[in-house]
């Protein structure tokens, strides 16, 4: 038999007669592996006792891959990740892709250098990375930016974004409003999908249509969100478009159409209701104190962490994805 330091993921896929990759899965708990191949790659791993080169580290440490570090949202989820994981006696290591996504495979390289046990990835896609990933490194994903239909396989944590759309709806309804506009990102990822349709669901029982031109797209990437959104809000009512709500990507967007609005002479709330997204920014907690629909910073970070937790120990996993519910977070703006 080869010595342990011999045996690699090449070796076990050359005694089972599979690819690399199918070892990578079976290790990373994939259920495209048939029943009968994990069957044998799991008695050949446990034959050539073999053992991870991330397990067997004496002081392991965690990657982390932010998409962006300009949002408020997911600056507190790493701060959140990091305490649990310094309680698990787990360093960590951060990465920022300055919201260049190319970026990405070389950010992970990095982390693989720095002989990192595990990988979180925030607001990353997982479909155009999938074959560079390390088999032997297990990784879980907080708000994946791929379909959920098509990252089933994929160990990872979200809000509901539906039940936020919807809750923003309501909320508007309750106070009277009918006319709505959205203040969403240009990018139409499948979270902002999932939340329009939310909202435009409940609208829809109400006999109301919210239509294309009610969801307006700004640039996720802008560095001064306050002057963009000021500029789509006063385009809006120059073009005499008729509104009494507006409901906003974030806390941040939801603060600069409260500026733009006052500015133009209208009342919050009396004449437009106003509601934001996170509930965790300064914008939403200062002296105007937003109304927000508010993620649950806490439970969405202590989830994934658990999920990877469990995949370093070796662990089944009974629940790939994990869907945490929203709130509102109740403010002076409806």
């Amino acid at each position: 038999m080869a010595q342990r330091k011999d045996i690699s993921i090449q070796f076990i896929a050359e005694q089972c007669g599979v690819s690399t990759a199918t070892v990578s899965r079976v290790l990373n708990n994939d259920r495209r592996v048939s029943d009968r191949t994990r069957a044998k790659v799991q008695e050949a791993l446990s034959t050539f006792h073999y053992v991870s080169p991330a397990a067997s580290r004496h002081n392991p440490r965690i990657g982390i891959v932010i998409s962006s570090e300009l949002s408020d949202y997911y600056m507190a989820l790493v701060t959140k990740v990091r305490i649990y994981m310094k309680q698990a006696a787990l360093q960590t290591i951060l990465i920022s892709l300055g919201d260049d996504a190319s970026s990405l495979p070389a950010c992970l390289d990095t982390l693989y250098d720095c002989g990192v046990s595990g990988v979180m990835l925030i607001s990353c896609p997982c479909l155009s990375i999938r074959d560079k990933l390390r088999g032997d490194i297990p990784h879980v994903w907080i708000d994946c930016n791929d379909p959920g239909e098509e990252t089933r396989d994929i160990c990872q944590v979200q809000s509901d974004q539906y039940y936020s759309g919807t809750l923003a709806a309501r909320e508007f309804l309750k106070k009277g409003c009918r006319r709505p506009i959205v203040l969403t990102g240009a990018s139409v990822t499948h979270r902002a999908v999932e939340r329009e349709q939310g909202f435009r669901d409940v609208f829809a029982e109400a006999g109301i249509t919210v239509e294309e031109s009610q969801i307006v797209r700004l640039s996720s990437a802008a560095q001064d969100v306050l002057a963009e959104t000021r500029r789509a809000l006063q385009y809006m009512v120059y073009q005499k478009t008729e509104f009494d709500c507006v409901f906003a990507i974030s806390d941040w967007r939801a603060l600069g159409a409260y500026l733009t609005l006052t500015e133009l002479g209208l009342r919050v709330p009396e004449d437009v209701k106003l509601i934001g997204y996170d509930g965790v920014s300064v914008a939403s907690r200062s002296a105007l104190n937003i109304t927000s629909v508010q993620q649950n910073i806490d439970r969405i970070a202590l989830s994934a962490c658990e999920l990877l937790l469990k995949l370093l120990r070796g662990e089944s996993i009974a629940q790939r994805k994990i869907v945490v519910p929203t709130d509102i977070l109740p403010g002076q703006t409806t």
